[in-house]
Parts: structure tokens; sequence; C-alpha cells
């Protein structure tokens, strides 16, 4: 007997979302980056301030995003497994 098809949907979906957490990791490992760059000396002043203000709040968003990313996947595959289990679930005579 082979693998179930959920199975399959399973790890085809952990897969992707490997290569979401691939490039994410990446987007993090800039975003350092340049608030490695950002320093006192770099810009001052009130414009300075505010586009630092903004590009922080930004970033924190971007982060908690990310963040969420391990749970929501589990939801989703466990979705789309249960979705196939019943698709290959056999049908009743009749």
């Amino acid at each position: 007997m082979g693998i179930p098809d959920e199975d399959k949907l399973g790890t085809l979906c952990r897969q992707d979302m490997n290569k979401v957490e691939t490039s994410a990791a990446a987007i993090r490992a800039a975003i350092k980056k340049v608030n490695d760059l950002i320093g006192r000396e770099t810009w001052v002043g009130t414009a300075a301030d505010t586009w630092g203000a903004d590009f922080q709040g930004r970033m924190g968003a971007l982060g908690r995003l990310f963040d969420s990313y391990p749970a929501e996947e589990n939801r989703l595959v466990t979705e789309a497994q249960k979705k196939q289990a019943k698709l290959s679930a056999p049908k009743p005579a009749g």
C-alpha cells in the first residue's frame, strides 16, 4: 500500500512552506543589515526621525507577519490534509 494522498499533500505543502520560510529568513537578514547601517550619524533631524519611526514600524509589522507563518502553515497543511482525506475516502455504494 502506498502513502495516503493526504500525507503526500502534507509533504508537498511543507516543502512549499519551507521555501517561504527560507525567503522570509533572507528578508530578515536584509532588514538586519539595514538596521546595522542606520545610526545616529547617518541622517539626523526631524525628517530622519520620522523616516526611522516609519521604517521601524513597518519592519516590526513584517516581523510579526513572519512570526505568524509557522502556526498558519500548520493550520493550512492540516486543513488541506483533511480535505484530501475526504476526497480519497471510499464512496458509499448506492
